[in-house]
């Protein structure tokens, strides 16, 4: 039976054909509390946890940002035939001038789409996030009729289909597909569509990040010998894409590096 550690200093990630390897100054600790005879899930204790005051809340901010986008990436790295580019939106017009910023009824507005989508694409794989729109037109102090309004940013394996025939399913508003197979790198690609808009007041404490179960997830290694014996089996060498050094309280100083497995 293989015996976890309860601190490392190193970590690997793999998604899909990228590797990510951190190299830490100080031990990270891992949380291993019982739960009903269940191991809870590694945490990571937030730079200034318990600190309340507003810099606190502004470093929990973007550190809730930055973690957030790297699983997107992830994800997105991990399942390669996520292809098809998907901005949902909502046509007040439709309804009356009805407005769609209460998030709770988007969203099962967005799942019942899901379950019909589903019926004609049983194979169907999706990962998508919510945001709202700006109240403003870009530059300008022009507000908008219909400002704040939530839409979908939705990634899938979809194969081809009409917008047409996408907007009757929808049957919400209006739609853009775009076909994202010649991109190279599709993780980044579709995390600069995720704006701080993600992190607006109005979604604390909301879920923020839809995905289906079927979904391939990174794997994490964080044992020494297992890095060292993963590293040992490649067929072929890493090729280093990126490498920067990073300090925080809590880290210490740090050494990241991106790889793509060729």
């Amino acid at each position: 039976m293989e015996i976890k550690p309860r601190v490392y200093r190193q970590k690997l990630i793999e998604s899909g054909d990228y590797v990510e390897i951190y190299d830490y100054e100080n031990f990270i600790k891992i949380n291993q509390k019982r739960r009903h005879g269940r191991i809870k899930k590694e945490k990571i204790k937030q730079p200034h946890e318990d600190d309340n005051s507003e810099l606190s809340k502004v470093l929990k901010s973007e550190f809730s940002y930055r973690r957030s986008r790297s699983n997107i990436v992830r994800l997105v790295n991990s399942n390669p035939d996520l292809r098809v580019f998907i901005t949902l939106t909502f046509d007040s017009h439709k309804f009356g001038d009805k407005p769609f910023t209460d998030f709770k009824e988007c969203n099962l507005i967005f799942s019942n789409f899901i379950k019909r989508l589903k019926r004609k694409y049983p194979d169907l794989k999706y990962l998508a996030v919510p945001e709202f729109q700006s109240d403003y037109y870009h530059r300008t102090n022009i507000r908008k009729e219909f400002g704040g309004n939530i839409h979908y940013h939705l990634l899938s394996n979809l194969p081809f289909i009409e917008n047409t025939a996408l907007e009757k399913i929808w049957g919400y508003g209006f739609i853009k597909i775009n076909n994202i197979r010649q991109v190279s790198a599709v993780g980044p690609y579709v995390a600069k569509y995720i704006g701080k808009e993600l992190f607006d007041g109005r979604l604390n404490g909301k879920k923020k990040l839809f995905y289906s179960r079927t979904l391939n997830r990174s794997k994490i290694i964080i044992t020494y010998s297992k890095i060292k014996e993963y590293l040992n089996n490649l067929k072929s060498p890493l090729k280093l894409l990126h490498e920067t050094t990073y300090k925080s309280e809590y880290l210490g100083r740090a050494r990241y590096r991106l790889y793509k497995n060729s």
